[in-house]
C-alpha cells in the first residue's frame, strides 16, 4: 500500500532516525534522507559523513551535524543500514516506532535477518531469495545527480558513441564477458570510449554521448550442495544456503550508480535485459521503452538490434530518464520506504 505525502507525514511526525552500522551513511540512506526532507519529515542521524560516487552524492548542500544525535525512543521510525555489516544487528530502544533494516551491499543478496524485520536490499533478483521480508530497492537517483543534468544537450546534438568507462574493481565477471564478446562487436558499429575519467569531466561525457553502458555485476552458481563446502567449511555453506533457488547460476550484484547515472543524463542506457535475468526492482524499466537490453546467448542479435533500432535511440533515452525520476528520485523513494514500513507487519519493535 502506498500512503500519501500527509499520511506520511503524521506517521512519521516524531522524526526518522537513520543510523548506520559500522561506517557513514550509504547512498541510499543519503537518498532516503533527502526525500525526507522533500516531504517534511524530521529525521536525525547517527553520523554527519555519507559516501557515495561523487556524481550520484547525496545531501551536497545539507549540513546533517545539527541532526546528529543518539538514538532514543519514542521516535516515529528507525531506518537502520547494515550495508557495511551486510549481517543482522539488534538495534534496541525503538519500542513503538515503525522499523526496517536497509543493505546497499554488493554481497547484500547473502544478508539473512530474522523474519520479525524488514529488509531493503539493492541487488535483489527473484530467482533466489534468502528468506524474511526482503523488499528490492534500487540504488537510485540523488538531487544532486538530478541537477548536475539538468542542463543537456539534444539528443541529436551528442557524439555518436558508446561510453565504457568501468574502473577496474573486483567480482565483475559480466563486464569481462561483455568485453569480450558485445563491446568488440558494438565497436564495428561506432566508436567506444574506454577512457575512465575523473568525476566532472565523466559526467560531461555522459550528457555529450549518445550511449552508455551500464552492465555490471558477477556471474554466480550455487555452492552450498557440494558435499565439501559442507565438511570442510560449514560456516562458508551456511552463507551459502537460500530457501529458495530458481536457477542453476544468476547474476548478483547487477545494480550500479553508472546505471542511474545513465538514465539521469538521458543517454541510451545499455545493459542486460532485466526480466530475462531476474533482477528485481519495486518499479520495473521495459525494454527499448527505458533502455537498450543485452541477452547473453543472443550477444550478435542484441548488438544488430541496438543498431537497427537507431532512430528511436533518443526517445527511449528521453523516457529512460522519466521513468527514473518518476519512481527513483529521492522523494518517491522515500514514500516508498516508508509506506512498506507502515503497511508491512513485524515492521514495529
Amino acid at each position: 500500500m502506498t500512503y500519501d505525502d500527509n499520511d506520511l507525514r503524521a506517521a512519521f511526525s516524531k522524526s526518522v532516525y537513520v543510523h548506520a552500522v559500522g561506517g557513514p551513511l550509504t547512498h541510499n540512506a543519503g537518498c532516503i534522507i533527502e526525500g525526507l526532507l522533500e516531504l517534511g519529515i524530521p529525521f536525525k542521524v547517527s553520523t554527519a559523513e555519507v559516501t557515495s560516487r561523487p556524481a550520484s552524492m547525496p545531501l551536497k548542500a545539507v549540513d546533517l551535524i545539527p541532526y546528529v544525535s543518539p538514538p532514543y525512543t519514542g521516535l516515529s521510525g528507525y531506518i537502520i543500514d547494515i550495508s557495511y555489516a551486510n549481517a543482522f544487528v539488534p538495534f534496541d530502544g525503538t519500542e513503538g516506532g515503525h522499523l526496517a533494516y536497509l543493505n546497499q551491499s554488493d554481497v547484500g543478496i547473502f544478508c539473512r535477518i530474522p523474519d520479525e524485520h524488514l529488509l531493503f536490499t539493492a541487488h535483489d533478483n527473484r530467482f533466489v531469495h534468502k528468506g524474511g521480508m526482503r523488499q528490492p530497492m534500487a540504488f537510485g537517483l540523488s538531487n544532486g545527480l538530478i541537477k548536475a543534468t539538468e542542463n543537456r544537450p539534444a539528443f541529436a546534438a551528442r557524439q555518436r558513441k558508446a561510453l565504457r568507462n568501468f574502473r577496474a574493481t573486483l567480482s565483475q565477471s559480466v563486464r569481462a564477458m561483455l568485453d569480450m564478446s558485445f563491446v568488440p562487436r558494438l565497436e564495428k558499429h561506432l566508436s567506444v570510449d574506454r577512457k575512465v575519467y575523473a568525476s566532472e569531466p565523466y559526467v560531461e561525457q555522459m550528457l555529450g554521448s549518445m550511449i552508455c553502458l551500464a552492465y555490471g555485476g558477477d556471474f554466480y552458481a550455487p555452492i552450498a550442495g557440494n558435499p565439501w563446502f559442507k565438511k570442510n567449511e560449514p560456516a562458508l555453506a551456511d552463507l551459502h544456503e537460500f530457501s529458495r533457488i530458481d536457477a542453476h547460476a544468476f547474476v548478483q550484484r547487477w545494480d550500479s550508480f553508472r546505471l542511474w547515472e545513465s538514465f539521469a543524463a538521458e543517454c541510451l542506457t545499455v545493459h542486460l535485459d532485466f526480466e530475462e535475468y531476474g533482477f528485481a526492482l519495486p518499479e520495473m524499466p521495459r525494454a527499448w521503452e527505458h533502455y537498450a537490453p543485452i541477452s547473453l546467448d543472443r550477444i550478435a542479435d542484441s548488438v544488430t538490434e541496438i543498431m537497427d533500432r537507431e532512430k528511436e535511440w533518443g526517445e527511449i533515452a528521453a523516457r529512460g530518464r522519466a521513468w527514473a525520476k518518476e519512481h527513483y528520485a529521492p522523494k518517491p523513494t522515500a514514500a516508498r520506504v516508508l509506506s512498506a514500513m507502515l503497511s508491512r507487519p513485524g515492521t514495529t519493535a
